[in-house]
């Protein structure tokens, strides 16, 4: 399966490349909106093809329209409150102008966002239609695998895979642990010390604790190591 595409008339001329716009729709609210009964603002970073821009989305906005470069991919990333966890979309050509903001692909796209702040050339050719056929769950990917294999050209050869890491928590405050992406499981501790099995991919993961206002934040790491950390849920 073909995974770079080599754009035809994608020359160093880009900059000439038409805008033409797209809309982005959050279709559901945020977990931790639900949780606190309160919708949040996000900061929208997205590459249009070209270059990286960022903006401000007030509270409350659920579509908002973006002009993009014809010709390349795009990619969109909505961070709530600026610092959690984000929403990502992706927009490529011959594909559909509405695009869905989605908490499962917000590791992959802040991913490509960084790889295009430095090379943008390789990240505008990607296609992510080719991605998501062959590798449905976006966090499986290995994320220091796949930058190198974009930039060195070699992605056609297959897309390197982790697998999930067994996580044990055992200092939690008990309750309902609300995690922030939709694909991932709530964690329900019924008392303090109450032993937690987890099996989650690398990448990081947050849960909002709604009584206590507290955020657990989990980071495993490529080598399958893991850390926690408790914090104050960032009030808005």
């Amino acid at each position: 399966m073909r995974i770079i595409a080599l754009l035809s008339l994608f020359i160093s001329s880009c900059t000439i490349s038409p805008r033409i716009p797209v809309e982005l729709v959050v279709p559901e609210s945020h977990p931790f909106e639900d949780a606190f009964a309160k919708d949040m603002w996000y900061t929208l970073t997205y590459f249009d093809g070209r270059e990286i821009i960022e903006l401000h989305v007030p509270v409350g906005t659920r579509r908002m329209g973006v002009y993009v470069r014809s010709g390349a991919l795009s990619v969109f990333a909505l961070s709530p409150l600026g610092e959690l966890g984000e929403l990502g979309g992706f927009f490529e050509p011959g594909s559909s102008r509405i695009v869905r903001m989605l908490s499962e692909h917000g590791a992959f796209a802040s991913m490509l966002l960084r790889a295009a702040s430095y090379r943008p050339e390789p990240v505008a050719l990607l296609s992510m239609e080719a991605v998501l056929a062959e590798v449905p769950d976006l966090q499986a990917v290995d994320e220091p695998s796949f930058m190198e294999d974009i930039f060195d050209g070699t992605l056609s050869y297959g897309i390197t895979l982790n697998e999930k890491i067994h996580i044990n928590l055992d200092s939690l405050p008990e309750g309902e642990w609300i995690p922030e992406r939709f694909d991932v499981l709530p964690i329900s501790v019924p008392f303090s010390g109450h032993r937690i099995d987890l099996m989650l991919y690398p990448g990081v993961y947050r849960y909002a604790e709604v009584d206590r206002k507290l955020l657990l934040t989990i980071i495993v790491s490529e080598d399958g190591e893991a850390s926690s950390i408790i914090t104050a849920v960032p009030m808005w």
